[in-house]
């Protein structure tokens, strides 16, 4: 998907048609505009995404505004109103034009709520037709599910991984890559719906065991179905309570008074954190230890007794001889050598062969007796190498808890400290963010409890249908009915092993694609990990990473790369006719805002070279305070094009400004006769 061109008409902030040329040259891939804070940037990006979903981020206000404000209030009482954005990009050859337009009658001061559909149009050879079910064929080019990743507000990426929303969220934009949805709809729903629909054909005066079975089946379908529904339910308000309580410690943060300890807290919270996973990882060693050499502690006294034996069989000459002694022993049995010559007891030949016998079975007793007697000291050295590990994991468990422990004492605290503090704005926040905390804890208590129990419903709707493939029916209309309902079963856990294995193999190639991307643009020694919970972590040699709201940005832009090659890569595979490849994939451009965030100057350095590297076309909205010395240059080194967005305001007392490109001055904020914003390009 390449874009080529957007064209405003009256949308929000932009008075009248504004358009915006997206063509990029091979090389450089990136298309700048400079705007200042409330110029329309946060606009542009949504206008993006309104064009081809017809949605804003959350964070727009006023989402039923659509229709520019001086164009709605000049409008006649009675007369037509409209406002639209037309997206043309190309995909696969061909070029496609996106329509959106609310329009309307004006009849009242404000503005509602209107309907907005999308004119899709495809263009071949200078010929225009339009597309039929539009929305849908958008949405087979690129996915909404994948919005987030290509077009977003890089002061916000950090939030991109936080809370079980978020990594369903980035689970569900695989699968969408992928385009496994259809086999999960499949597993959730088409197959169980076909099964039930077969079990329903149980001749009611058939088997009355099969009948009960799958009305038992049903009925544990239908509550492991609530329990997801309020399990998802419960994952959302966790993520509102978390956001909550990080704008009230953003909030603490922002007061003198509060900020230092606010600071120490995050501090302990982040060291907690890491005590936890550490703890976690020492009882999965002492589970490792148990499982491997657990029966161990069980064979105290079986190697004496065993070397015991073995000492009096081997006085007797009873262990178990080797081959050489059992082969001499048939050479006398058979009176007659390996060569044919006759060996007859009493012959010097059959003293000879006797001779050897004696000693070979000597030798193979002394060599069993090394071995049964070495493995019983092995078993003692195992004993006691099980006991030093066992003892070293108690000693290891223990001091990470006494360390959990003294810290979360050294949070309370604080916690308290916050409390106290004379100052009824922070003990408002602090009450506030405790309760939401509160409210966070109880919703992840309730949250596993309903874990539980799907994990419970799930075992018990396995165990079901077990007991209805296995069952014995005596009438031939309920075994046929049982065959097919047992076949779609079939399927279904066929379907669930396949997803599984997809699913984890792209997780492992994105994983692996995240590392590659970060370490271009990190300059600490910290390693990303997308885990199979789908949680991106940062790691360092010490263990989990404190991360800054500048390294979650990095992280979170370290994904959006990844995520944009893993596409690039599944488009080339499928373009080259790979079979057994799944998804289109496709090679998609990235429209973000605020690129640096909270950056400091170093990370800037490095996001500014590494930016044009993540994909073939680049659309990036940047304050002025953005653009300036060594990042400038390198973003102008990598455009094809460059715009400022000029702000126009009536407010004579505003002071006009401008920006200097390329050495010269360009305006940015200018007076007019009402509110609205210029896109205007500058030469690079």
């Amino acid at each position: 998907m390449k874009l080529l061109k957007l064209t405003l008409k009256n949308f929000r902030a932009f008075y009248g048609d504004q358009i915006l040329d997206l063509n990029v040259e091979d090389g450089k891939p990136a298309v700048l505009i400079f705007g200042n804070n409330g110029a329309g940037k946060t606009t542009l990006l949504n206008a993006f995404a309104w064009a081809l979903y017809g949605k804003f981020s959350d964070d727009v206000e006023q989402q039923h505004r659509v229709i520019h404000d001086q164009k709605w209030s000049e409008t006649p009482f009675g007369s037509s109103v409209s406002a639209s954005v037309e997206l043309k990009f190309e995909h696969a050859g061909v070029v496609f034009s996106a329509l959106r337009e609310v329009s309307t009658v004006k009849n009242s001061d404000d503005q509602i709520e209107l309907p907005a559909p999308v004119t899709l149009t495809e263009i071949r050879n200078g010929e225009s037709k339009s597309v039929a079910n539009g929305q849908d064929r958008i949405e087979k080019i690129l996915p909404e599910g994948l919005r987030r990743f290509f077009f977003f507000n890089g002061e916000r990426m950090e939030k991109m991984f936080s809370g079980e929303e978020s990594n369903d969220e980035v689970k569900q934009a695989i699968k969408t890559l992928m385009d496994l949805e259809p086999m999960e709809r499949a597993i959730s729903e088409h197959l169980p719906a076909a099964a039930r629909k077969l079990a329903k054909e149980l001749p009611k005066s058939g088997d009355k065991r099969l009948q009960q079975l799958q009305e038992h089946q049903e009925n544990l379908e239908k509550q492991e179905a609530d329990a997801r529904v309020r399990a998802l339910q419960i994952s959302k308000e966790i993520s509102s309570y978390e956001r909550e309580v990080l704008e009230m410690e953003k909030a603490l943060r922002s007061h003198s008074e509060s900020k230092p300890l606010q600071n120490a807290r995050k501090k302990l919270e982040w060291k907690i954190n890491d005590m936890n996973g550490q703890l976690a990882a020492r009882y999965a060693r002492k589970r490792e230890i148990l499982a491997k050499s657990g029966f161990l502690a069980f064979t105290a006294g079986i190697d004496a007794q065993v070397i015991s034996l073995a000492e009096a069989m081997r006085e007797r000459r009873e262990l178990p001889a080797g081959i050489q002694r059992d082969f001499i022993d048939g050479l006398i049995e058979d009176g007659t050598c390996m060569c044919g010559t006759p060996v007859p007891e009493g012959s010097p030949a059959y003293a000879e062969l006797d001779k050897r016998r004696y000693n070979a079975g000597l030798q193979d007793v002394e060599a069993r007796w090394m071995y049964v007697s070495g493995q019983m000291k092995h078993l003692d050295e195992a004993r006691q190498t099980l006991l030093n590990d066992l003892r070293q994991a108690a000693v290891e468990i223990q001091n990470c808890q006494e360390d959990i422990k003294r810290l979360e004492e050294e949070k309370s605290d604080i916690d308290r400290q916050l409390q106290d503090v004379n100052v009824e704005d922070v003990q408002r926040l602090e009450r506030k963010r405790k309760d939401f905390d509160e409210k966070r804890v109880d919703g992840i208590t309730e949250h596993r409890r309903l874990e539980d129990k799907i994990a419970e419903f799930t075992s018990e709707i396995e165990k079901v249908k077990r007991q209805f493939r296995s069952a014995q029916s005596a009438d031939e209309a309920s075994r046929k009915v049982q065959r097919q309902v047992n076949l779609v079963n079939e399927v279904l856990e066929t379907f669930r092993e396949a997803l599984e294995l997809k699913t984890e193999e792209v997780r492992a190639e994105l994983d692996a694609k995240v590392k590659e991307v970060f370490s271009r643009i990190f300059i600490k020694s910290y390693e990303p990990e997308l885990n199979e919970a789908f949680e991106l972590h940062l790691t360092s040699s010490a263990g989990a990473a404190i991360r800054s709201t500048g390294e979650n940005q990095v992280l979170g832009l370290s994904f959006v790369g990844a995520v944009s090659e893993i596409a690039k890569l599944i488009y080339q595979r499928k373009s080259k006719g790979s079979e057994d490849i799944l998804g289109e994939g496709g090679i998609y451009p990235v429209v973000m805002d605020a690129p640096f965030g909270s950056l400091d100057l170093t990370y800037q350095k490095e996001i500014s070279q590494a930016l044009p590297k993540l994909t073939s076309q680049i659309v990036t909205l940047l304050s002025n305070s953005q653009a300036r010395g060594e990042v400038m240059a390198n973003l102008q080194g990598s455009a094809t094009r460059m715009y400022v967005l000029r702000t126009v305001t009536p407010n004579t007392a505003a002071a006009q400004e401008s920006i200097e490109i390329n050495n010269r001055a360009v305006p940015y904020v200018s007076h007019g006769e009402f509110e609205h914003t210029v896109l205007e390009e500058v030469a690079v």
